[in-house]
């Protein structure tokens, strides 16, 4: 496990422990814990090494280097796994917890309280023993693998993880996804969608999954996009290249600042078609962008908007004097002006 992990999880133990904390840091702590996986299995891990603390130590002298060196000596026994139900929800298996009569029970207590929120899914984080990973809307997450690999995940994204000994395999069902890829030669990373799929070895690039294309992005070193009986694409640092369904498009110069830009909580489109502007809005937004008139999907928009402000994006579409924008409780609707919807 990652060593910044198991420390992290050790002072929120201790902080906890000692009785002083506030809203404010419980919140901080939940946060932190539905950011990864690994912070859950982390926390556990703690909070099982105290519970089995000789009664001597087990004071409020008990400090954070103590359970992490404990900790330490029995990661690989502690595993946490998380068990399909064949249900909507999950269950949480965890280690046999040990009583101590004079343990805390705050820690514990939290720890309880994330298992239940995991299961049922909350704050739209979650986690399968298959490996599916998944956000709602308005929701992004980083991911750490294994191999110190990091995926962050747009709104309204899943994506599927199954690592073995030769193979580290990504399926990238829906959504959006920036991947920094942990150098491994022997152990290729190969992302998924649909027939087609991006291999590498170490590198950065973004995927942007639609229904009607994929976009690649690559940001740093070098892709190879394959598929089924079409040309096979190498994508270089600062191009990208489209993945459709029969046939690959040429690599070209991308414009990374907007293929990225939603990492920086900011929706930027460079002659993009309405059809695409929506897919993105509609990834921040409860109140759906749709497009009554099937002529606009193709109207080009261009500009930078953040993604957390919807009212912008929309006072540039009634802006313009060829579209009609109204609004009710769900939708937000697109139409071309003196038409009728």
């Amino acid at each position: 496990m990652n060593e910044q992990v198991l420390t992290e999880a050790a002072a929120w133990f201790i902080e906890f422990r000692s009785g002083q904390h506030n809203p404010a840091a419980q919140r901080e702590f939940m946060a932190w814990l539905r950011r990864s996986p690994d912070h859950i299995r982390a926390y556990l891990e703690i909070s099982e090494t105290y519970t089995r603390l000789p009664a001597a130590a087990a004071v409020p002298s008990t400090k954070t280097q103590e359970l992490l060196e404990r900790a330490r000596g029995r990661l690989s026994e502690n595993v946490v796994p998380l068990r399909d139900t064949g249900e909507e929800g999950t269950t949480l298996t965890a280690p046999a917890v040990h009583s101590h009569r004079n343990a805390p029970r705050w820690p514990w207590a939290v720890a309880a309280s994330l298992l239940l929120l995991v299961a049922a899914g909350a704050a739209g984080w979650t986690v399968w023993h298959r490996g599916l990973y998944t956000t709602e809307i308005a929701e992004q997450r980083t991911l750490t693998l294994s191999d110190g690999s990091r995926i962050e995940l747009n709104a309204q994204t899943r994506l599927r993880v199954s690592y073995s000994k030769s193979e580290r395999h990504i399926a990238l069902l829906e959504g959006q996804a920036l991947f920094d890829v942990a150098k491994e030669r022997d152990r290729p990373f190969i992302v998924r969608i649909g027939q087609a799929q991006v291999r590498a070895v170490g590198t950065r690039f973004d995927v942007h999954r639609l229904a009607a294309a994929t976009t690649v992005t690559v940001l740093e070193g070098t892709v190879a996009v394959t598929q089924p009986e079409s040309t096979n694409l190498t994508v270089s640092a600062g191009q990208q290249a489209q993945v459709i369904a029969g046939g690959n498009a040429a690599p070209r110069t991308a414009n990374v600042a907007a293929a990225t830009a939603w990492t920086r909580g900011q929706l930027e489109f460079d002659e993009t078609p309405l059809s695409e502007v929506a897919d993105d809005f509609n990834r921040f937004s409860r109140r759906r962008l749709v497009i009554e008139s099937p002529a606009l999907a193709d109207f080009r928009i261009s500009g930078v908007y953040a993604s957390s402000d919807s009212a912008s994006l929309i006072l540039f579409l009634r802006s313009q004097p060829d579209l009609l924008v109204t609004q009710n409780d769900t939708e937000i609707q697109v139409s071309r002006r003196g038409s009728t919807p």
